[in-house]
């Protein structure tokens, strides 16, 4: 007796017709590539994903180190678009406020969007991109611009201190978003009020003097 054949599984796709657009193409490979890291993803997966072909996927993007290249972009395109307007209510609230704005618009994008949130974080983006380095300097720029806000109008000159300390939050978030998109049992929102917490009891325990100090530069001495 001899075996059924497999189904053929090329019917189930996609009519010449019907074929899938970029940013469905983009889709399917930011999932592939959040679920299995670009090591791991291949064009057939992406492919099968989108109910697509290799054929397909080669001809919209070039091969897989392009592919990539463009899902980040869409991704980090997304996520700053997110966080910048997550900024626009902060107005001339208190510096606390703004800075739990800053922190939860991160993990708020960690929560809702959470391929996209993992995709970003994985290493191969720091070999193939420097795109995601750009967008923390653009949330690095924005939270210097609220401590030189808070520092002059509690009469103090901003200086070389002001901007360690912005990049020190900014480190320290990301790190922390990066631990969450890595962790699935991690509830994204309550790891951003911790987060959060965490860094306005530094803010309130800081000793101004210390950012003044920054600045006071000494030659090394051997």
């Amino acid at each position: 007796m001899s075996r059924p054949s497999p189904p053929d599984r090329s019917s189930s796709r996609r009519s010449p017709a019907a074929r899938p657009t970029d940013g469905e193409l983009l889709d399917a490979a930011r999932a592939v590539f959040a679920e299995r890291g670009y090591a791991q993803a291949t064009m057939g997966l992406i492919a099968e994903r989108a109910d697509s072909t290799k054929p397909t996927l080669y001809a919209h993007f070039g091969d897989k180190a392009a592919l990539f290249r463009a899902t980040v972009s869409r991704e980090v395109a997304a996520l700053r678009d997110w966080v910048l307007t997550a900024y626009e209510p902060a107005g001339a609230r208190p510096l606390e406020d703004r800075v739990r704005l800053a922190v939860m618009a991160v993990f708020s994008y960690a929560g809702t969007h959470p391929d996209s949130f993992r995709l970003l974080f994985d290493s191969a983006v720091d070999e193939m991109s420097n795109e995601r380095r750009a967008l923390a300097d653009t949330v690095a720029t924005h939270v210097l611009a609220r401590i030189h806000e808070h520092l002059l109008a509690h009469g103090r000159t901003p200086g070389p201190g002001a901007d360690l300390l912005a990049a020190m939050m900014v480190g320290l978030v990301g790190r922390a978003a990066m631990h969450v998109s890595h962790s699935p049992g991690v509830d994204p929102i309550a790891a951003g009020e911790l987060a959060t917490s965490f860094v306005v009891a530094a803010l309130r325990g800081l000793d101004p003097a210390l950012l003044d100090h920054v600045g006071d530069a000494r030659p090394c001495t051997t």
